[in-house]
């Protein structure tokens, strides 16, 4: 039985979101289990406490990954051999809960998660998560592809950056740019939650490579483009906006697209006009004036765009359509 829809009055569209509270009490259970089946690939639920199970699921999807909180009362979760069979899956959690603690069989290690520690989890191995069933709980996972981060990292090398994010500084700054991506979450933020994901994401990056994107002015190029790439069609999206998401300064960002010989206002023209080029090639743009094309890019000026188009192209924007 599908789960009650909650309205999400803010863009973006949510990839999931759905509450038992409109349910009857003997369906709840099964229907949050049914709907975790949307984003949580062959992980199976398991009731653990007997009462009323009223819970919440929302997620939302930037960059290729999903972001989602579940609030509900503790219980157990599995992933077996059973179901990495009948479901493959090869994606990576970050798994973080800011009210409750949680226990984790994984990679043949029990994890201990005190409140607010991240921890990351391989759903192409078998796990068991168990949360406390005396209390409820607010958990944020986000999904990622297994080489979101350039490489394919083994169940060694995840079990390892667990141990690290456990002992060290570095599990810290991860645990505390997590506090600051749910909150925003949250307050339905979504804007800076995107950005917050995109951090998240490259501190992760950096933890699993070695090369930290807060230093390296290749990887913070690199991370920046990645996460623009849904941004350039906006036409206030500027360099401020761009430093925010790599969590760096202005002048650093400036410093980098320097050093790799280009500036951050050429960057992004070029990439606009790209994107205005595939879409006049597009048969879905057929239909739609150039104008319409251009501001769909991010120009606010068609004469400019025409102008910008022509200077790159050698050519019409006309002429680029099929």
């Amino acid at each position: 039985m599908a789960m009650s829809a909650i309205p999400v009055p803010h863009e973006p569209v949510p990839v999931l979101a759905a509450s038992t509270t409109d349910q009857r009490e003997s369906d709840r259970f099964d229907s949050f289990r049914d709907a975790l089946c949307d984003v949580y690939l062959g992980i199976r639920p398991e009731r653990t406490s007997s009462g009323t199970f009223d819970a919440d699921l929302l997620a939302y999807e930037w960059d290729g990954a999903i972001l989602s909180r579940m609030r509900a009362p503790g219980h157990e979760a599995r992933r077996d051999a059973a179901s990495l069979a009948r479901v493959p899956d090869g994606a990576l959690f970050v798994n973080v809960s800011p009210n409750s603690s949680s226990r984790l069989h994984h990679l043949d290690e029990t994890w201990r998660m005190p409140a607010g520690a991240p921890i990351l989890i391989d759903n192409s191995a078998p796990f068991t998560l168990h949360l406390d069933p005396r209390r409820r709980f607010r958990l944020y996972s986000l999904r990622v592809p297994r080489t979101f981060a350039g490489i394919e990292p083994t169940g060694r090398d995840i079990a390892e950056l667990n141990r690290r994010l456990a002992a060290s500084g570095e599990g810290a700054r991860l645990g505390t740019q997590c506090a600051l991506l749910t909150a925003e979450f949250d307050a339905g933020r979504w804007e800076a939650a995107s950005a917050m994901t995109r951090a998240v994401i490259a501190m992760l990056r950096g933890a699993l490579t070695g090369v930290d994107p807060a230093t390296d002015a290749p990887s913070r190029l690199e991370s920046g483009k990645r996460a623009a790439s849904t941004r350039i069609h906006d036409a206030d999206f500027d360099v401020h906006e761009f430093a925010r998401s790599v969590n760096v300064s202005v002048r650093t960002i400036q410093n980098d697209f320097r050093a790799a010989g280009e500036t951050f206002r050429d960057w992004l023209l070029g990439a606009r006009l790209d994107a205005a080029r595939e879409r006049l090639r597009s048969p879905a743009w057929q239909g739609r004036s150039i104008e319409a094309v251009a501001v769909a890019s991010g120009f606010r000026d068609v004469a400019h765009f025409h102008h910008a188009f022509r200077a790159r192209f050698d050519a019409t924007p006309g002429s680029h359509r099929p």
